[in-house]
C-alpha cells in the first residue's frame, strides 16, 4: 500500500487553456509560443472545472492560465461559461502577460466582461523576458485599469520592480538580451525547466550532480498542493511541467485521477530528488553533462529529456513538445 503523502492533496488548480503565447519567452517552462496552436475545448474544460467543485477548492485558488489566454478572447470567455455552468462560484485570476492592452476601451470592456463571468482578478506577467515582447505601454494601461475595474487588491504582478520601472527589451540584439537575462537571474533566480534550461541556464554556473545530493522534490510535488491540467488533459505538479501525474479524461475525472497515489518517477524525485532519477537513468546509458548544471531543476529536466528522447515513462514524462521546440 501506498503512503498517504505519496497521493495527491491538492488544494489549487490552473487550467492551462492554451499553449498560444504571443511570446516565445526564454524562461518558459511550457515552451510556449506562436506556433503553439493547441487550445482546450469547452467541453473539456467543463468537465475540469466540474471535477474541481467536486474537490472543493476555493473560487480563489483556481486560475486559468496558458500560453496567453488573451489571445483568444472568444475562447476565454467560452472556457469561462463553462465554468459558470459547472457550478463553480467564481474564478480566482486569469493570467496575461498583457499584449492585448492596447486601448483603455477594450481593457475596460473586457475586464468588465471577465468580472461578469466571475473572475476576481489578474495576473500579470512582467518582467524582462516577457518585456523582449511585450509593448511596456501595454502592460502598464492594464496595470493602471484592473484595480478601477476590478476593486483594490484584484491586480497580482510577477515582478512588481519590473512593472514599477517598465523597459522596452523589443528589437534588443541577442547579446544584449543575454545581459539583460544575465542580470536578471542575479535578482530572481529562475526554475530551469522547459525552454529556461536551454537558454537560460548556460548563462549561469555549472555545478557537479554530487551538489543537489541533499536536495529532494517533496515540497515542490507534495507539499505545495497545486497542479496545472493542460488542453491535453495531461495533470502535472505547478512548478513542474514536464512530469505527468495523470491525464483527466471523462472515464478518469480529475478528482478520481488525484485520488490515486503517484507513479514511479514522482516517487523518486520525492524520496531522492533528481540524483535519484539521474541514476536511475544512468542504469539505461544516462551521463553528466561534463559542464554541469544550473541547480537541481536543469539535472532534473536534463534526465527527463534523455528518458523522453528514448521513449521511456511515457506515461510520466511529456508530452514531447514540452522538451523540444
Amino acid at each position: 500500500m501506498v503512503p498517504a503523502e505519496k497521493t495527491n492533496s491538492v488544494s489549487a488548480v490552473g487550467v492551462l487553456i492554451t499553449y498560444w503565447c504571443n511570446a516565445r519567452c526564454a524562461h518558459c517552462y511550457l515552451r510556449c509560443g506562436p506556433l503553439r496552436r493547441l487550445e482546450m475545448t469547452a467541453e473539456d474544460a467543463h468537465g475540469h472545472f466540474a471535477a474541481i467543485g467536486r474537490l472543493g477548492i476555493d473560487a480563489a485558488d483556481i486560475h486559468i492560465g496558458g500560453g496567453e489566454p488573451f489571445g483568444n478572447f472568444a475562447h476565454l470567455l467560452d472556457v469561462l461559461r463553462a465554468a459558470r455552468e459547472a457550478g463553480l462560484a467564481g474564478i480566482g485570476y486569469v493570467e496575461t502577460n498583457g499584449f492585448w492592452a492596447t486601448d483603455d476601451k477594450l481593457v475596460i470592456d473586457r475586464l468588465q466582461t471577465l468580472a461578469a463571468y466571475g473572475v476576481q482578478r489578474i495576473s500579470l506577467s512582467v518582467d524582462v523576458y516577457h518585456q523582449a515582447f511585450v509593448d511596456p505601454l501595454a502592460v502598464a494601461r492594464l496595470a493602471r485599469l484592473t484595480p478601477q475595474v476590478l476593486g483594490e487588491r484584484s491586480l497580482r504582478v510577477r515582478r512588481w520592480r519590473s512593472l514599477k520601472a517598465p523597459v522596452d527589451l523589443r528589437g534588443l540584439g541577442s547579446d544584449e538580451l543575454r545581459a539583460a537575462y544575465q542580470s536578471a537571474l542575479a535578482d530572481f533566480p529562475e526554475r530551469m525547466t522547459g525552454r529556461a534550461a536551454d537558454e537560460l541556464a548556460p548563462l549561469l554556473p555549472g555545478r557537479p550532480p554530487d551538489d543537489f545530493r541533499s536536495m529532494n522534490c517533496s515540497r515542490a510535488l507534495l507539499e505545495s498542493g497545486h497542479v496545472h491540467v493542460d488542453p491535453q488533459g495531461i495533470v502535472s505538479p505547478g512548478t513542474c511541467a514536464g512530469i505527468i501525474i495523470g491525464r483527466a479524461t471523462e472515464d478518469q475525472p480529475l478528482d478520481l485521477l488525484l485520488s490515486r497515489p503517484r507513479g514511479q518517477i514522482c516517487n523518486r524525485l520525492i524520496d531522492g530528488g533528481p540524483l535519484a532519477l539521474a541514476a536511475m537513468a544512468a542504469e539505461s546509458g544516462y551521463r553528466p553533462r561534463p559542464q554541469g548544471y544550473a541547480d537541481k531543476c536543469h539535472l532534473c529536466t536534463d534526465v527527463r529529456h534523455w528518458l523522453v528522447g528514448r521513449g521511456m515513462a511515457a506515461d510520466e514524462i511529456g508530452p514531447a513538445s514540452l522538451y523540444c521546440e
